[in-house]
């Protein structure tokens, strides 16, 4: 049994924004943004699969903005910001960073068209400075956001998983050597023109190892250790790193192997200062035996497992150390986005994992965390005393909750199978508290 001892008064370190997400949560691609959505007040949005599958093909990637790689970099005819403008300006009137990613959306059909490497990197990286400079100069009839903040490398450029891409790299169809010259290339450039501005990359899909002959080998990493050599030798920025998180079955603890790995070896390479990104991350749990376990997951995402899972999930990259976290998607019309049922639009328990881990992080700083089984916690205090609980068990686990001084809990909530965040009777703290299977819930203590 769990023993939660909660002093309140002793901090730990400020509240991460971990709510971001990838895209944003709108009725048609070009509509208005869901008032839903906004009240998430997600910290970044991260431009990547952009309108996917819908009206992909004139969103934010580099062939949509600048769709004839033969035409001049300087003019401005050369591009079409038309929809990309549609889909960032409510983001950033709303307040809301922008991580924009430099690439293209992921490939899965049996031909390519748009996941090679370009032919001229040098071009390729003056074409990415006009859409920086798009967005943050007002050049071409655009924009002055200083919310454009994190501008991003490609995306999965390792990436292979043969169980489900049989007909090969969805994200990059080079080397690892061209995609190190690319990401040099731009970055050093972008920051030369624009030194205010925040580059990264390069979101590794399996972080832990390595694709040998189509196959995840975890303990050799070298695209990632040849990555940051590669870095530092050409003297090439990186402001912050990315890679994805998707929670299998092995849950949550994969959070903690992933960001201590990340970590160590930032450091080793001498990178302390770069921003530790999660910048995909979902919890795909199947809990039954079939083979369509990926239809499974999907369903797990929108009811309490999954909820549970995401819950607990936001307390571990807090207690961990991550920088940002950016949720893996709220679109409303793609598997992976759990946040509002369709066509109605009502919230999802998924959905109430979020809004939870807002009052954690409005109130301030995390005063305590931890985890034991399949119970994970997190403590935040400042504007407001607040301990949330998950249990990610399909049984009932008990916890005992022992604030230190005088604090008195004041409110109860509950998210469960039949609880949605409800308000419910205070428990008696002086008992251990049973959590249900799958649920997640907060108290309030004065």
């Amino acid at each position: 049994m769990l023993e939660i001892r909660v002093d309140f008064d002793k901090k730990i370190k400020k509240m991460k924004p971990l709510h971001g997400f990838n895209n944003c949560a709108r009725q048609v691609d070009y509509g208005e943004i869901l008032p839903d959505f906004l009240a998430l007040r997600p910290p970044v949005v991260r431009l990547h699969d952009t309108a996917y599958p819908y009206g992909a093909g004139h969103y934010v990637d580099i062939n949509n903005v600048f769709p004839d790689f033969s035409a001049d970099p300087e003019d401005e005819n050369a591009y079409d910001f038309t929809l990309t403008d549609l889909y960032i300006k409510p983001l950033c009137e709303n307040g809301i960073e922008i991580m924009y990613r430099l690439g293209t959306t992921i490939e899965h059909a049996p031909k390519k068209y748009n996941i090679f490497p370009p032919s001229d990197p040098d071009k390729w990286a003056r074409v990415c400075e006009h859409i920086v400079r798009h967005y943050r100069a007002g050049w071409a009839d655009g924009f002055y956001f200083p919310q454009m903040k994190y501008w991003e490398i490609w995306n999965e450029p390792d990436g292979l998983d043969p169980q489900i891409e049989p007909y090969g790299p969805p994200n990059w169809a080079g080397t690892a050597g061209e995609y190190y010259n690319l990401y040099s290339t731009a970055a050093k450039y972008l920051k030369e023109k624009h030194p205010e501005i925040l580059v990264g990359g390069y979101s590794s899909c399996y972080i832990l190892g390595k694709n040998e002959g189509g196959r995840w080998t975890e303990g050799d990493p070298s695209f990632f250790t040849e990555f940051l050599a590669h870095v530092r030798t050409s003297g090439a920025p990186l402001d912050f790193f990315t890679w994805h998180g998707y929670l299998g079955n092995q849950g949550t603890k994969k959070i903690d192997k992933e960001f201590d790995f990340v970590d160590q070896t930032l450091n080793e390479y001498g990178f302390h200062d770069t921003l530790r990104v999660d910048a995909e991350w979902n919890c795909c749990i199947c809990d039954v035996d079939t083979p369509k376990y990926r239809d499974q997951f999907y369903i797990n995402m929108r009811n309490e497992k999954g909820a549970s899972h995401i819950a607990a999930a936001l307390y571990e990259m807090q207690r961990c150390g991550v920088d940002l976290a950016l949720f893996y998607d709220a679109q409303l019309w793609k598997e992976y986005g759990p946040l509002f049922h369709v066509p109605g639009l009502e919230k999802t328990k998924a959905y109430r994992a979020f809004e939870q881990f807002l009052r954690l992080f409005d109130a301030g700083e995390e005063r305590f965390s931890t985890q034991g089984g399949d119970v994970y916690t997190l403590a935040a205090g400042g504007r407001e005393q607040l301990l949330a609980i998950a249990n990610t068990s399909p049984a009932p686990q008990s916890v005992i909750i022992l604030p230190a001084g005088e604090k008195r809990a004041v409110r109860f909530r509950l998210c469960d199978k039949d609880a949605d965040l409800s308000e419910l009777p205070l428990p008696d703290l002086t008992e251990p508290v049973v959590l249900p299977p799958y649920s997640f819930c907060d108290i309030s203590f004065r």
